[in-house]
């Protein structure tokens, strides 16, 4: 069987390096390819594919959203998340997310591949140098463990969104960020939106810059 991917990275010269690295393989083949968020909507709903290779970062949005929604559209879709951040931020996020794996820019490109077949047969078990370590990291901190979705919903009121804006930006309905926000207070022991900026900040899960004119 042939392993159909789609790539997405908006730094041209790394995207066609890793679609010409995937296609010199027999048993994979790129099926489409784009260079952000939006034209990598387009590129999913349009193809059949197996694993989704994305980068973290792009100007219109984080491949991490992006792959969040495929994964929840598709949930045995492969995900091979590429990046440049060797951070334990990123790779818990990846996992949190459901990725299948993920991969350094720097790494070899026979561990790409490896990492594209195996998110191919296996995509819920999670592959990433120094995972355990990060895990390890993360267990004993005293910070409150948000979710992707809430650290997200988080970032949003601090910049002084409404839950109306906050809705239409991570594309879930209002219902379901009122659910993520009284979870987010809930672990950061706030009763509102001003006590849960000074908790995220206290804690240092947001930074100084970041915080807005809230709405309500």
């Amino acid at each position: 069987m042939t392993i159909n991917v789609v790539v997405i990275d908006d730094h041209t010269l790394v995207r066609e390096a890793v679609c010409r690295m995937i296609d010199s393989e027999p048993d994979l083949a790129v099926v489409g390819q784009a260079g952000g968020i939006a034209e990598g909507r387009t590129v999913l709903a349009q193809n059949l594919i197996h694993v989704l290779v994305v980068d973290v970062s792009m100007p219109d949005g984080s491949g991490l959203v992006l792959a969040r929604a495929a994964r929840e559209a598709s949930p045995r879709l492969g995900i091979v998340v590429l990046t440049m951040h060797n951070d334990d931020e990123t790779l818990l996020e990846a996992l949190d997310l459901g990725a299948s794996a993920l991969v350094l820019k720097s790494a070899p490109s026979d561990e790409v591949i490896a990492a594209v077949r195996r998110a191919a047969v296996a995509p819920d078990a999670f592959m990433a140098t120094g995972l355990a370590e990060a895990l390890r990291r993360r267990d004993s901190s005293d910070k409150p463990r948000l979710t992707p979705r809430e650290a997200e919903v988080l970032d949003r009121l601090v910049a002084g969104d409404s839950i109306a804006a906050v809705a239409k930006k991570l594309y879930m309905s209002e219902s379901t960020v009122k659910t993520h926000v009284s979870k987010v207070y809930e672990k950061l022991g706030a009763h509102n939106r001003a006590s849960a900026v000074m908790s995220a900040l206290r804690l240092g899960l947001v930074k100084a810059e970041s915080v807005g004119h809230a709405r309500h």
